[in-house]
């Protein structure tokens, strides 16, 4: 992200709402690396590891070099939301995937490409994701510090949602949740397909491989996972238990030793909800963010700030409460995505004995970070209080080549895991010009937060912090909103000098308490209290106490001044006055009701829903009925025609619901076929 062509780093003579989107072919998008050619099965790609680290550590070292010195670059910014596409019957009341993302992504580069330039529609990128389910939209060109931007933010999403509705059919709907409560269930896709557990990708049980983007980059990432593991993903997630649980449970049992037989069942997780392939995870969409920083330290600095916010956000945001139509005990999908790509054999896991080459690694490559890389004296080593393994080899090389410690291990730490996606034809490079054995290993770390180099072949992009953790919501105004604080939050962190260090381990404590099922009422989260720093308090250790995330956001009124004091603190320095002012205190007060509890997050508003429907036996089980029901609801909010008071408390703007354009009329013969 944040990939624009010069023009993007000045000042445009047109509005905002009316940049021109950069087009880029699909051949060459998202997820890190999508590029055109021959990817290697993990036998062979596996030789070339080794390769791979050696030309990505000298990439990294060529563009470190050049672009080390680069001062008051000028901020930029932007979102990232990923839509997942869904069908709804309304003559049989169910909902399901309809796998035709590309055809919807071609028919909106065509679309975009015919507009004339000052069309606003030109102001949209677009991208491929993961999943034949999913898209991602980013606003086409960045934007800038002033608050004057962060208007367009609401009305960009809007402006999104309005083109993908010009290219779905009769009864499709887009819905702006992590993840579609029936993933994994029978046929939950169409047309109608049967997972092929003896397959050559995923071997899962439960979805298709055609389920899968057909970009080999995608299919090849899937099974070489697998293969460097040794076995299939495991992925268990607490089921949410209530009087009848039992048979909910008992059921998953008995479909899988239907579908697999009892031998190939044994040891697996099912008490719990079990999934098996990494479709669970990276088919689970989220709303994502990169800033452009000012210089390469201020990018360091912020990256260890942000690593510190992503469990707050990530709990305010939580929206993930149900997996293969089974109600979870937890809110969010981190840890589904963490174990949907955890490519560790036993060894590296510290299950079994390690093998030769072998060493133990705590963490999936989806995870919480490892270690802070500012050299700010606010980052003092003791906050590095975790084992951040490391490749020894890089490391030696980095601190030979000036790279100061902090810096040297986060990348050593990176150089750790091996590519996963070779192709042949990009084995060899140009290490001066190129970066994609770098992006290899660097694009394939998916952390809360990521320090992103500048690319080899754009000199105007320069450092940057890609904040990961959020999930997504129902609304353009809900996600905005989210949005609107996180950005804000980055300036008030420079302007008010805050400081919220705290050892990894108490972020990594707080990314477990996020997990919880509705942890904005029931946990409370590690916050340092001395977070301004102040002439002679800079450097003093942190107050560490545990707080609500009500507390945090809105202050505990015994001193703590929270997070939305900072944001209002630093608006008043800038002096935001007027109808701005008021749009982006009508997002501060939103996120501030809903971190109190005042308002219900959108995972505890779904779980509520579930239980609450007349079909709900008490298992633990959501129904195509009920989530037919369920979508349905989601969509009337979304779309503005239902208050959901209890969710938005009145705060979801006229303006998106009158925005808001309304997808095709679902005509009930139109979709009684369900093939």
């Amino acid at each position: 992200f944040l990939g624009f062509s010069p023009r993007s780093l000045q000042k445009s003579t047109l509005p905002s709402c009316c940049f021109r989107s950069r087009l880029i072919p699909c051949s060459r998008l998202t997820m890190g690396l999508l590029e055109a050619g021959t990817p290697m099965e993990w036998e062979e790609a596996k030789k070339y590891a080794c390769h791979v680290r050696e030309n990505g550590l000298q990439q990294f070292l060529a563009l470190y070099h050049k672009h080390v010195g680069q001062k008051d670059v000028l901020l930029r910014w932007g979102d990232e939301v990923e839509y997942f596409v869904c069908r709804m019957c309304p003559v049989d009341e169910i909902a399901w995937l309809p796998l035709r993302a590309h055809e919807i992504l071609a028919g909106l580069h065509e679309f975009a490409e015919s507009l004339p330039h000052t069309n606003c529609a030109k102001s949209i990128t677009w991208h491929p994701e993961y999943a034949q389910w999913m898209l991602e939209g980013t606003p086409g060109q960045p934007y800038r510090e002033q608050a004057e931007d962060l208007l367009e933010v609401e009305k960009n999403m809007v402006l999104r949602r309005q083109c993908i509705q010009k290219f779905l059919k009769q009864g499709e709907n887009i819905l702006t949740l992590p993840v579609f409560p029936l993933i994994g269930a029978p046929y939950f896709v169409r047309p109608k397909l049967e997972p092929n557990p003896e397959g050559p990708v995923s071997r899962s049980a439960y979805i298709p491989d055609e389920a899968i983007n057909p970009h080999p980059r995608f299919a090849t990432l899937t099974a070489n996972i697998r293969k460097r593991r040794g076995e299939k993903v495991c992925i268990s997630v607490p089921i949410y238990k209530d009087e009848n649980t039992a048979a909910t449970l008992a059921k998953q049992r008995e479909d899988l030793v239907q579908r697999l037989g009892e031998e190939a069942i044994e040891g697996l997780p099912l008490d719990s909800i079990y999934m098996d392939c990494m479709a669970f995870g990276m088919g689970a969409g989220c709303l994502q963010m990169t800033f452009q920083a000012t210089d390469i330290d201020d990018a360091r600095f912020l990256y260890d700030q942000l690593a510190i916010i992503a469990p707050y956000m990530l709990a305010l945001t939580a929206a993930s409460p149900i997996w293969k139509g089974m109600l979870a005990d937890t809110d969010v999908r981190w840890d589904v995505i963490s174990a949907s790509v955890d490519d560790r054999p036993k060894g590296e896991r510290g299950e079994a004995a390690r093998e030769e080459g072998e060493r133990l690694i705590p963490k999936s490559r989806y995870s919480s970070i490892d270690c802070f890389i500012s050299t700010s004296p606010l980052c003092k080593d003791q906050f590095n209080d975790v084992e951040c393994v490391v490749d020894e080899k890089s490391l030696e090389l980095l601190l030979k080549e000036g790279i100061d410690r902090r810096l040297a291990n986060h990348v050593a730490h990176l150089f750790i895991r091996d590519p996963l996606v070779v192709f042949r034809e990009k084995l060899e490079q140009d290490n001066t010009t190129a970066n994609d054995h770098f992006e290899n290993l660097q694009s394939t770390n998916w952390n809360t937060v990521r320090f992103k180099v500048p690319p080899a072949a754009q000199d105007n992009i320069q450092w940057r912090v890609e904040f990961r953790s959020m999930e997504l919501n129902l609304t353009d105004f809900e996600n905005a909103a989210h949005t609107v604080f996180v950005m804000l939050l980055t300036r008030a962190i420079s302007s008010e000098g805050l400081n919220f260090y705290m050892p990894i381990s108490f972020v990594d404590t707080n990314m477990k308490r996020a997990h919880s099922r509705n942890a904005i009422k029931n946990e409370k989260f590690w916050m340092r209290r001395n977070k301004f720093c102040e002439a002679g308090n800079c450097e003093a250790d942190p107050d560490l106490a545990e707080m609500t995330l009500g507390e945090i956001i809105n202050g505990d009124g015994q001193g703590f001044l929270g997070l939305n004091h900072c944001i209002r603190k630093h608006l008043d320095m800038i002096e935001c006055l007027g109808p701005t002012r008021a749009h982006i205190e009508r997002y501060l007060e939103f996120i501030g009701k809903r971190a109190s509890g005042e308002l219900l997050s959108t995972a505890e508003w779904m779980r509520q829903y579930v239980l609450a429907h007349p079909q709900y036996a008490k298992d633990s089980a959501v129904t195509e009925k009920i989530n037919y029901d369920l979508l349905k609801t989601c969509l009337d909010v979304s779309h503005g025609d239902l208050e959901a008071p209890e969710l938005l408390g009145g705060f979801a703007c006229a303006a998106s619901r009158k925005l808001t354009m309304r997808p095709p009329p679902c005509g009930a013969a139109a979709v009684t076929n369900t093939n």
